[in-house]
């Protein structure tokens, strides 16, 4: 009787600890950039639970299994000591206090003037956080355990080369760690590492040229019979759907863009994927490709102008919403394009937008602009801007996280919680 009571009770704790891991991965469950927390319409001070103030500065969005939030950051400056080392951060969703930190050696290299030397976000499993460094001096995917920071597993990738830097995140599904490392010289990739040892499964070349910085997603289609794709988007490659498994390529969409490739890709509710490319502040293409579970899938329609280029668009119940880095939001028929409205939300952006439903029904789009103001508006068929909520700290380009009923923004240097 006492075992069965034990077992039952280990059961609950494992179902409670998983419906707390909500945000695994930039952009939250598969890349959707949606969650649920039960937050005030119009914020205020008060809403502000905690800040922390983390040491070193960078672009990371966080993510976060149960009580413990992660990111990374670097020495704040362009000197020697900015570019010998990164940090990964362990900060307490309860308090903010930091439970622990820990440092790696790495090079310093070229980059954007907006990007940071800690721009790619962690991953996170029931014990594990993987971190990804990168540059020309060499690249690693780290392991550590989330209890200390101590290291599991480390693999040595090879040399890193883009005149913007990195920015693409990891990813875990199902035991399996993924990662694309797209880059402007030859050495492409995308590989697949067993979370709990670092063992590599398997390794797939990609075409380099133009550095992408999207991050994959797990595709299912919804049949049994068919194995999960995982679907790889870069601007050399195109959009690439592989075994996820066994790393066996399954189709291949090769000639979508010749505009560089920031923004992820994403599966809406209807199944059809979303391809996103740009350059500068005008220059946007997106396609829209239908069946993801056949051999071979289609454009269902594209989308010029209106689209975005760096903020990752998002879709709920049939709406779609493109979120464009000077503030043009527009929603669009997921199914059709047939747009519904565009309406100026002054920014500028690089933060993706995310999908907050509440528990009375609402659903609301939140953003950061660079300036560093939470700009909220009605994730509806009809616009409506919600509030623009100052955040206190310019360059702030990190993507919000929700767990816990709680929103989680990481500014330039600091992490904040907002909640009731």
């Amino acid at each position: 009787m006492h075992s069965r009571f034990a077992l039952f009770a280990l059961s609950l704790g494992l179902t409670v600890a998983a419906s707390a891991q909500e945000w695994t991965r930039f952009r939250g469950p598969d890349g959707s950039g949606i969650g649920k927390a039960d937050l005030p319409e119009q914020l205020t001070d008060a809403n502000i639970k905690w800040r922390c103030t983390l040491p070193g500065t960078g672009q990371s969005s966080p993510v976060i299994w149960g009580d413990k939030i992660f990111v990374t950051a670097t020495p704040d400056g362009n000197g020697p000591a900015e570019q010998a080392h990164r940090t990964v951060v362990c900060v307490n969703a309860k308090d903010g206090t930091i439970a622990w930190k820990k440092d790696f050696a790495t090079g310093g290299y070229k980059k954007h003037a907006d990007n940071s030397f800690a721009s790619p976000s962690c991953a996170v499993d029931g014990e594990r956080v993987f971190a990804w460094f990168a540059g020309p001096d060499g690249s690693q995917l780290v392991a550590l355990s989330q209890k200390d920071g101590s290291v599991a597993w480390q693999r040595d990738l090879g040399t890193f080369e883009s005149q913007h830097g990195p920015g693409a995140s990891p990813m875990v599904d199902g035991g399996t760690v993924f990662l694309q490392s797209s880059q402007d010289s030859p050495g492409s990739f995308i590989g697949a590492w067993e979370a709990a040892t670092g063992k590599q499964l398997w390794k797939k070349d990609l075409k380099g040229g133009q550095h992408s910085i999207a991050t994959p997603f797990v595709y299912r289609s919804g049949d049994a019979a068919k194995k999960p794709q995982v679907i790889s988007l870069t601007s050399d490659s195109g959009l690439v759907a592989f075994d996820e498994t066994t790393g066996e390529q399954r189709w291949a969409l090769p000639d979508l863009f010749k505009l560089r490739v920031v923004a992820s890709p994403i599966v809406m509710g209807n199944g059809f994927i979303l391809a996103q490319s740009g350059q500068g502040l005008d220059k946007s293409e997106i396609s829209v490709i239908k069946g993801a579970g056949a051999a071979h899938p289609e454009k269902a329609y594209d989308i010029v102008r209106t689209g975005g280029y760096v903020p990752t668009p998002i879709e709920q119940n049939g709406l779609l919403f493109l979120w464009k880095e000077n503030g043009f939001v527009t929603c669009v028929k997921a199914d059709s394009n047939d747009q519904i409205w565009s309406e100026r939300v002054q920014g500028p952006y690089y933060a993706s937008p995310i999908l907050v439903n509440g528990p009375s029904g609402t659903s609301r789009l939140y953003s950061v602009t660079r300036a560093g103001e939470l700009v909220s508006i009605d994730a509806a068929d009809k616009f409506r801007l919600i509030q623009r909520f100052p955040l206190g700290e310019k360059n702030s380009y990190a993507t919000p996280a929700i767990s816990g009923g709680k929103m989680y923004v990481r500014t330039y240097s600091q992490l904040i919680c907002i909640g009731k």
